[in-house]
């Protein structure tokens, strides 16, 4: 249950320090703000998943 809210948290505070990037800066470091928010929103999905479901990520 910790790794699954570790996952979310980092994962949302990646999406919005990627959103941050992508609306405030110029264009090379926009698209890696964009590229940041979509990693972590797939990163708070998994933790998400994680929670919700006991054998995920059971090996």
């Amino acid at each position: 249950m910790a790794l699954a809210i570790l996952l979310i948290v980092a994962g949302l505070g990646l999406c919005v320090y990627g959103v941050r990037l992508a609306t405030g800066m110029r264009r090379p470091v926009d698209v890696l703000g964009a590229l940041l928010a979509a990693a972590g929103l797939a990163t708070s999905m998994l933790g998400a998943g994680r929670l919700l479901s006991q054998r995920f990520f059971s090996g």
